[in-house]
């Protein structure tokens, strides 16, 4: 079956790192629509641990690559569930949007997380990312109002030289992340923290780390993990 594709293109420009990017725009067999706003709650509760400082990837003077260019696909084939078990047996499992199309929902996940990696990397090698999704499930209602668990996202990434087309990268990724239960789900909430948004900070480090690290994620990852549990 055909894949679901995200696709954006943005032009090279030799002022780009002087100048504010341009938004990215979204094209499939129909248009998208914008991605919606991130809701804030008028009542702040502190999280436990959200507030300690996040451990950062060392300065770096240049990127090892910048995005000119990226195409994101959540293939068809992928199986989706949405019984509310605490732990459905299906590719993609998500309740970060209201019931609608789970693949699209997840293709913009993945869009709004490497537009922001991008826009703060414009220096270095200009390439075209390619990202396939192999796997996004985060958890139900019944998990997250309880234990919590885990947001399981695999991908794949391949990088291709802007100009020749030719690969300089091609790693598949494992992107886990903590996932909030209980209170701590229920104030992070209210602080704008939903899973949506911890979910959208997590994969842009994970593309930074892509595009700056010579072993990618897998290898700042680790340095990393606690912190974004905080997050």
């Amino acid at each position: 079956m055909t894949p679901i594709r995200i696709v954006a293109a943005v032009a090279m420009m030799s002022a780009l790192s002087a100048c504010g990017g341009m938004p990215d725009v979204a094209t499939r067999n129909a248009p998208f629509e914008a991605l919606p706003p991130v809701q804030t709650g008028t009542a702040v509760v502190p999280v436990v641990a959200a507030q300690p400082e996040v451990p950062q990837r060392p300065s770096q003077t240049r990127a090892a690559y910048k995005i000119v260019n990226y195409s994101i696909t959540v293939p068809e084939d992928l199986s989706v569930s949405e019984a509310n078990l605490y732990y459905p047996v299906a590719d993609i499992v998500w309740r970060g949007d209201a019931i609608g199309d789970r693949k699209d929902q997840v293709g913009y996940i993945f869009q709004e997380s490497l537009s922001r990696a991008r826009h703060s990397l414009t220096d270095g090698h200009a390439v075209k990312a390619e990202i396939v999704v192999r796997r996004f499930h985060s958890i139900t209602e019944k998990t997250r109002y309880t234990v919590g668990g885990v947001h399981s996202i695999n991908f794949d990434i391949l990088l291709r030289d802007a100009q020749s087309g030719q690969i300089v990268v091609s790693r598949s990724v494992k992107a886990d992340l903590k996932a909030f239960g209980g209170r701590r789900a229920i104030n992070a909430d209210r602080q704008g923290l939903t899973m949506k948004e911890r979910i959208h900070r997590h994969l842009e480090r994970v593309i930074k780390a892509e595009l700056t690290v010579p072993g990618g994620w897998a290898d700042q990852g680790e340095r990393l993990v606690k912190g974004i549990d905080q997050i």
